[in-house]
């Protein structure tokens, strides 16, 4: 099932992508009877039985819905309480930087890296460019949203914790996350991932039902039309169910939690003569099976540098 937020006038709600068209969750939850019918999927995802509920809605001719091609899709999740990054954790991507650095050992652990939850945006949203940085990247990453609350779930027993995928734009300011070429020791990935708008999310929350454990998805980034990221799933270092049991035996994992699964190769910052994302820009992350995000670059406004790069 595809799950969708959507705004309607001043109010943000919970929706069912079906046939190009979007019907409203709570009105298709209370047709069919569900215990606690929910305009919000957060809110959904916190019921113990959301599984079942979504098995009991009713969509009929006599249903409202909105045209897909007309609704303003919003982030699916916009408010997890968590949003954490694996960080180097595709093959290509560790070749690709090592061709820039030398020798890199593949990490021993998902490498675990936090991103702050006020980044989120929608699938369709502009990406600000701050003062801060003159060095704007993009990560194609697949996102995944917790169903149930865990803690130290062995990799084999991941699935049945796991709601579904999103396609993300893990967007990083590059000079502020190496803190413009000083030493390892300086590196500070937080801050350069955490500016607002940094993490494009959508189109649509893909319940886990419809992934077989086994399938390859493709990922692409495209900038203004011209392919910059192509790969797919069979790409990482550590499988989807390595990832999250790794970092559930660290912390507590809630329903709406979002977990990326890390970059393949193609980003600007390993480009031998990067170019980096500026106004104007439009970037296409897609992941087959979820969807794109689709977000033009446009520079902040009216606003002073909190500190310099380069």
């Amino acid at each position: 099932m595809r799950l969708v937020s959507y705004r309607k006038g001043a109010e943000i709600r919970a929706g069912i992508e079906r046939d190009d068209r979007v019907y409203d969750l709570k009105a298709a939850m209370k047709r069919g009877k569900a215990e606690v019918p929910v305009s919000d999927l957060r809110a959904l995802l916190e019921q113990s039985s959301w599984k079942q509920s979504l098995k009991k809605i009713q969509i009929d001719a006599r249903s409202a819905y909105i045209p897909l091609s007309k609704a303003k899709l919003t982030a699916p999740i916009s408010e997890p309480r968590k949003l954490i990054i694996s960080g180097l954790n595709s093959y290509s991507h560790l070749k690709e930087l090592e061709d820039l650095t030398g020798k890199i050992e593949p990490p021993r652990y998902p490498m675990v890296i936090g991103k702050a939850t006020s980044t989120i945006s929608g699938p369709y949203d502009d990406i600000i460019l701050p003062p801060e940085t003159k060095k704007l990247d993009y990560e194609c990453e697949l996102a995944v949203v917790i169903g149930r609350k865990c803690r130290r779930i062995p990799a084999d027993k991941i699935r049945t914790y796991l709601a579904g995928y999103m396609t993300m734009n893990d967007v990083s300011a590059r000079d502020v996350q190496m803190a413009d070429g000083q030493a390892l020791f300086y590196r500070v990935h937080f801050p350069g991932k955490s500016f607002d708008t940094f993490c494009p999310t959508g189109p649509a929350l893909v319940t886990i039902d419809e992934f077989p454990k086994s399938r390859v998805m493709k990922m692409r980034t495209l900038v203004n039309g011209n392919v910059r990221q192509d790969a797919d799933t069979a790409d990482f270092i550590f499988t989807v169910q390595q990832v999250i049991s790794h970092v559930s035996q660290i912390m507590t994992l809630l329903p709406g939690d979002i977990i990326s699964m890390g970059s393949p190769a193609g980003v600007i910052v390993a480009d031998p003569k990067p170019v980096f994302l500026k106004p104007g820009d439009v970037v296409r992350c897609e992941i087959e099976g979820i969807g794109s995000v689709e977000n033009p670059i446009k520079a902040e406004r009216n606003k002073v540098a909190a500190f310099k790069t380069g």
